[in-house]
């Protein structure tokens, strides 16, 4: 591409895992096609999200990269040697944590394939100077990092996964923690994101589904002390589930018990 040695690729691939050996290069990636959900690794840390049209990943030199991307996908692929860039390569380190956005580095890549291949074969002085452009704007946008590409929202499938495992555990005390593993996030990240999916925090999720628990026992075993259903159901007394039987569905075991009974 143009007077440097620079090579360019362009990408199609199913979902599924794409584990790559280190290059000596960095690897820029611009996605055409992304992906609902994400996993990246490449020596900075893992990243777990949305891989978005439009979004720009960049791989650091010597590094081996572990990606999984859950649908068929699509991206530009730029190799980049570290003598294009007149700043040491290593003050770039903000970009390799996560996707990143920054409209000027994506026309510049698209550009870049539209009109220095071969139908752009005599245009060595455009990919000179667009590639120059490339390196300062990536130096910049490390300087003062372009906005991360957002985590998603859970999905539907994950609430439902988080829902089965509080079922399967509402005898046992339940942490944040416990439930954001299985999200793959911070415990922190995990309650905003569960909270603007859901409306409510996890803990009272937990609570929800204890109740719930706790009134299909009321109905199904009429002859079971509300205690012992208390505590089949996570509860640390019949007081506990008392208070929050009734915040969640305005009665009391023992009304519920007895408005069930013939």
């Amino acid at each position: 591409m143009g007077s440097r040695p620079v090579a360019m690729f362009a990408a199609e691939q199913p979902a599924g895992a794409y584990p790559d050996p280190p290059m000596p290069g960095l690897l820029l990636y611009l996605a055409l096609q992304g992906a609902k959900e994400a996993r990246f690794d490449w020596g900075a840390g893992r990243w777990r999200g949305t891989w978005r049209r439009h979004d720009l990943t960049l791989v650091p030199a010597n590094a081996a990269s572990d990606v999984t991307l859950s649908d068929r996908h699509g991206f530009l692929g730029l190799c980049l040697p570290a003598s294009l860039f007149t700043e040491s390569t290593e003050t770039l380190g903000p970009l390799h944590a996560a996707p990143f956005r920054d409209p000027l580095t994506a026309e510049l890549v698209a550009a870049l394939w539209r009109d220095s291949g071969p139908a752009g074969a005599g245009c060595a002085l455009f990919a000179d100077s667009a590639l120059t452009c490339l390196a300062d704007r990536l130096h910049h946008l490390a300087a003062a990092p372009a906005p991360r590409a957002e985590a998603p929202p859970l999905s539907s499938r994950l609430l439902a996964r988080i829902d089965d495992h509080i079922r399967a555990r509402l005898d046992q005390p339940i942490t944040v923690a416990e439930l954001a593993r299985l999200s793959g996030h911070s415990p922190s990240h995990f309650s905003t994101l569960f909270r603007r999916a859901t409306g409510v925090s996890p803990y009272t999720r937990v609570l929800a589904l204890r109740v719930e628990h706790a009134a299909g026992l009321i109905a199904t075993c009429p002859d079971m002390p509300l205690a012992e259903i208390a505590l089949a159901s996570g509860f640390s007394s019949q007081s506990h589930l008392t208070s929050a039987f009734r915040r969640h569905t305005g009665t009391t075991p023992a009304a519920r018990r007895a408005a069930s009974r013939p």
